[in-house]
């Protein structure tokens, strides 16, 4: 009971007039759980923009410095790269020549193998021989002239068995006097192998 009647709980009462009186600074809100928590989110993220930033920068230095590396490299190397693409330019030129070479060389043989094949179709026929040749592309016009009219199929069944030769036609024929004597013009064409001069072996 004595203890009770001790026990007294001290009040401030401010006397001062309300324009004189100075409120104190609540600061209990920095204490609330919400508040600390935002708090810490932001540091955390405002850590992780960092780190990220400075890991962006430090990339980016690095690929600079690679970047700058190969094009020193590429400069050391550049007059190698100018002989290398001299070296291809000569190889070309040396290619385009042996290329023309081997073309010269395959229309030789054709030409070689061919008249070699109208010419060996008449060994057996005295009485024919030929007048003119025109070549259009792949074919041969073949003027020819004949005292003894089946010497025509003759020569045509010839041509035909050549290598060169791949088919025959007669385009035409006529009578004629040539000293006084029988005779025949005739025209062939004749359809030449486009392989002609590139199988191996060949002259």
């Amino acid at each position: 009971m004595a203890d009770s009647q001790n026990e007294y709980q001290l009040m401030e009462i401010n006397l001062l007039p309300s324009e004189y009186r100075q409120s104190k600074l609540n600061v209990s809100w920095l204490l609330d759980t919400r508040v600390i928590w935002a708090t810490f989110a932001l540091i955390l993220v405002a850590l992780v923009l960092s780190l990220l930033y400075y890991y962006v920068i430090e990339t980016t230095r690095e690929l600079k410095s690679a970047v700058e590396q190969t094009n020193q490299a590429i400069e050391r190397e550049r007059p190698l790269l100018a002989k290398i693409e001299e070296l291809e330019q000569k190889q070309r030129v040396i290619k385009e020549k042996s290329e023309a070479l081997r073309s010269i060389q395959v229309n030789r043989k054709r030409w070689v193998l061919m008249f070699e094949d109208f010419s060996t179709a008449l060994k057996d026929m005295p009485g024919t021989w030929v007048n003119g040749i025109i070549q259009e592309a792949e074919e041969m016009n073949i003027s020819c002239t004949t005292w003894n009219f089946p010497e025509v199929a003759s020569y045509m069944l010839s041509l035909e068995q050549k290598q060169s030769v791949t088919e025959v036609s007669l385009t035409n024929i006529n009578a004629l006097k040539m000293n006084g004597e029988d005779a025949y013009s005739f025209s062939l064409k004749v359809k030449l192998n486009p392989n002609l001069g590139l199988e191996t072996g060949a002259l």
